[in-house]
């Protein structure tokens, strides 16, 4: 099944990239998009009809609940009002002009909820939604209380939303939870200011998530740029999905993880993922893939990796592990097979590691637990540490 929406955006190539080659000594790779753009949209912001523009919080449930044309301008959404939900009506078009500027809510949940059929969302070239982060952040993200995800997006029918520009996310950026044939393209993720090193100490970002997905069906992720402090993109549950050029810095990079329910199988199930044409610059982690060994059973299958460059991680450049506890949220040396995982494939994977104990290749499977896992034009140079291969031996690495 292909995902189609229901206007035609035409998105320009979304970044042009510093080419990277091999590199003699540990450095910070460089990454930006800057005087390029991250989006840009061959969409003229046409004037909504009377009564169809969104000034303020208060214009929001009145117009989302009369309009199909929508035009939403700048205005602050106080505490009181968040999260500010969106419910759309079918076949709904949404355009963000302005600057959206959310105030403090220290709660979890989320400060905006995108909602509908047969919908498109699309952000206009001066647009902002800005999430005040820099008032959350504490160096801990969840660990040091309770922070809201930025934008929560439900659609189905082919549903479109494209150039939106987030700032500054409290923790989570993106969450796409129960979706159904949706496209998402040319977004901006910026968090930058809580960098280490940019933010003042104990104000730096974290599980600041780009995307995170979950109980989603046919989606197309593309043409993205991410700047944050935890995965670039994360599949938790879902199938069929195609993430494709997303371009990300200082991340955990493309993660799957799944398997942390005990009493709901399908949230620990994930089949048919591609992720393709993409970079991943400096963080952690480059692709991983996780299972819980102290959650419910599941299955991870049909996962493809192609064509990705990995330039800096400063720990892994490829892991798989079943050992991970969602309890302590780390690695325990413990695989079990409670989430079997099969048919992955890395297919043109390139790239630098940059870090003391640094590793191009690390699996921990439980035995027979892991099967038909396959690398082809592999390279990863720059390891201290060598490959490691407990319960699946790749010939050639380990």
């Amino acid at each position: 099944m292909q995902v189609k929406s229901m206007m035609s955006f035409q998105v320009a190539t979304l970044v042009a990239l510093l080419a990277i080659g091999a590199f003699s000594m540990p450095q910070k790779q460089t990454f930006s998009h800057e005087g390029v753009g991250y989006a840009v949209l061959n969409h003229t912001v046409q004037p909504a009809p009377d009564g169809c523009t969104i000034n303020s919080v208060k214009d929001v449930a009145s117009v989302c609940a009369a309009c199909t044309k929508i035009n939403v301008g700048s205005f602050s959404v106080p505490a009181a009002n968040q999260p500010l939900i969106m419910n759309l009506k079918q076949g709904t078009t949404v355009t963000f002009t302005g600057t959206i500027k959310f105030d403090k809510h220290a709660v979890n949940g989320y400060l905006m909820e995108i909602i509908g059929t047969k919908v498109n969302v699309v952000g206009s070239n001066t647009h902002q939604l800005h999430g005040r982060g820099e008032q959350y952040w504490d160096g801990k993200g969840g660990a040091g209380g309770p922070k809201p995800t930025f934008l929560y997006l439900k659609a189905t029918g082919g549903s479109h939303f494209a150039g939106l520009h987030l700032k500054n996310c409290p923790e989570r950026c993106v969450a796409i939870d129960g979706s159904n044939d949706i496209t998402v393209s040319g977004f901006l993720v910026d968090n930058r200011e809580g960098e280490p090193g940019k933010a003042p100490k104990g104000k730096e970002g974290h599980n600041t998530d780009g995307f995170d997905v979950a109980k989603t069906q046919y989606l197309t992720l593309k043409d993205h740029v991410v700047y944050n402090q935890d995965d670039c993109v994360a599949i938790n549950c879902g199938a069929h999905m195609t993430i494709d050029n997303v371009n990300c810095d200082g991340s955990h990079g493309f993660d799957i993880a799944t398997g942390m329910s005990k009493t709901d199988q399908a949230r620990n199930i994930v089949n048919n993922v591609t992720f393709k044409n993409s970079k991943l610059f400096n963080g952690m982690y480059g692709l991983h893939i996780l299972t819980c060994n102290d959650g419910g059973k599941g299955s991870v299958s049909n996962i493809n990796y192609e064509n990705i460059s990995i330039q800096g991680p400063s720990d892994y450049g490829i892991m798989i592990q079943q050992d991970f506890s969602d309890k302590s949220q780390g690695s325990t040396g413990h695989p079990t097979g409670n989430v079997p995982i099969s048919n992955v494939r890395f297919n043109a994977v390139t790239g630098n590691m940059n870090g003391k104990y640094s590793s191009a290749l690390t699996i921990r499977c439980a035995s027979g637990a892991c099967n038909n896992i396959g690398l082809n034009n592999v390279k990863i140079t720059g390891a201290k540490a060598k490959n490691e291969c407990t319960g699946y031996k790749v010939n050639g690495f380990c």
